[in-house]
């Protein structure tokens, strides 16, 4: 098994601070089952659809890419990948008039 770091955003942990740990998985979806473990329930609402996927808008990054392009759950791990997990920013200003932006 390797050994990787993952970085979870505050927004994902409670809004208690981003948190690093490090965790010991063959793919991305054992990591995701150690963190559910970790963290609980809350965690697992937070990121995963009700069929153990994440969620559309979470994005997991190996090494800085997209994990949707590099294998998804199933994606491979190396000794000291780094993973983070981010939910997508999303946003705007709905008094924008058409045009003007």
């Amino acid at each position: 098994m390797a050994r990787v770091e993952v970085t979870i955003p505050s927004v994902l942990n409670k809004n208690a601070g981003e948190r690093k740990v490090s965790v010991e998985a063959d793919t991305l979806k054992d990591v995701i089952d150690s963190l559910v473990k970790m963290m609980g329930n809350d965690f697992a609402r937070r990121v995963l659809d009700s069929n153990g996927k994440p969620k559309a808008l979470i994005n997991i990054y190996i090494n800085g890419k997209n994990s949707r392009f590099s294998g998804g759950l199933d994606a491979r791990l190396n000794d000291n990948d780094s993973i983070v997990i981010l939910p997508a920013v999303a946003g705007g200003n709905s008094s924008i008039k058409k045009g003007y932006g």
